[in-house]
């Protein structure tokens, strides 16, 4: 079922926030009605900008008639107060990683949505990528034997945060794995359909204080997983690599957000290539199958349309009950479970 276009208010503006914006924007399925942020000039900018309501804050949005949906955009340290205001108003919540900050708030939201009879998601973009869903396809279908090992190497654009960023702030970010790390326990959840267990995890600190290095081991059922975070290159040399190693085969994700994906294999190419997105080119190295499918559009507009994508599935939901979520406030509780774990290791 569809009809019109559902109100849709935007908290926190800030760059990425904006980013988002115009990503809604373009979805017919949407009408921007509201924007707030604590930047009141910057907040009525935009709004003007998408012929919407500008809001001092939270609650003055809330009493806008025509907000049906609440993208959160703020801070982490703010989602659970925030996202508790959001549901207990009747409104639908698309929040931003990560769901809260405590594994208590988070299970607070998911039931204050069930109270209030209102749906919540995470923005979980991965969840939304034609590689990573395609990584998914392949394991669930079991071509190349059983997802043995996953492993990430997220080399991440630290220098460029100012050392006042609330990112470095743990009491605002919760640190590397809760604010960022996220993302990858509930992607390799994906993946291997499997739950995780942190097994082991550690952490360095560079000269100011700030912890810029973490590394964990975990399990996912009889899948071992490897996770590490650097947050200490800068956006010229930032890199993230995932490689998935199965019984019969290689599979390479490139960039995080990634924009393609590499495949090594003995396997024929017919057994898989009806679920091969993008633009592919293959060759052989001796025996080995080497192929590689890449997004014609570019790392920016593929990531524009996985946001989209999450968006668009919170509508289709809220106007079909049978529409599944593809990411659920249980999803986002069980990545920042695992968070946590990984942040604490003398709770492991």
């Amino acid at each position: 079922m569809t009809g019109q276009p559902l109100g849709l208010g935007l908290v926190g503006a800030g760059a990425f926030g904006q980013f988002c914006l115009e990503a809604f924007a373009a979805m017919p399925e949407v009408n921007i009605v509201a924007v707030a942020d604590v930047d009141w000039e910057r907040a009525q900018l935009l709004a003007a900008h998408h012929g919407a309501q500008a809001s001092p804050s939270l609650e003055a949005m809330l009493e806008n008639p025509s907000l049906q949906i609440v993208a959160l955009n703020t801070p982490p340290y703010l989602h659970a107060e925030q996202g508790l205001q959001v549901l207990r108003a009747g409104k639908h919540l698309f929040c931003e990683k990560p769901l809260a900050l405590t594994y208590e708030d988070g299970l607070r939201l998911i039931q204050a949505a069930e109270t209030n009879r209102v749906l919540l998601t995470v923005d979980y973009v991965m969840r939304h990528n034609p590689y990573y869903a395609m990584a998914a396809s392949l394991t669930r279908a079991g071509v190349f034997g059983s997802l043995r090992h996953m492993d990430l190497a997220n080399h991440a654009a630290g220098l460029d945060l100012p050392a006042h960023h609330w990112f470095w702030d743990v009491s605002k970010s919760g640190g590397i794995w809760i604010e960022h790390g996220v993302h990858f326990f509930d992607a390799f959840a994906w993946v291997s359909g499997q739950k995780g267990k942190v097994t082991t995890s550690s952490a360095l600190t560079r000269s100011d204080g700030h912890v810029d290095r973490v590394e964990a081991l975990a399990q996912y059922g009889g899948t071992l997983a490897h996770f590490y975070h650097a947050f200490d290159q800068s956006s010229n040399t930032e890199q993230t690599t995932v490689k998935l190693t199965y019984e019969r085969a290689y599979i390479t994700l490139c960039e995080w957000i990634p924009t393609s994906l590499q495949v090594a294999t003995t396997e024929p190419l017919e057994n898989f290539r009806s679920q091969l997105p993008g633009d592919v080119t293959t060759k052989y190295v001796g025996s080995q199958l080497r192929v590689t499918t890449r997004a014609p559009e570019g790392k920016t507009s593929l990531y524009r349309r996985c946001i989209q994508s999450g968006l668009l599935n919170l509508i289709r939901a809220i106007q079909n009950p049978d529409t599944p979520l593809a990411v659920t406030g249980v999803d986002a509780l069980e990545s920042l479970r695992l968070a946590l774990a990984a942040t604490f290791p003398s709770l492991l």
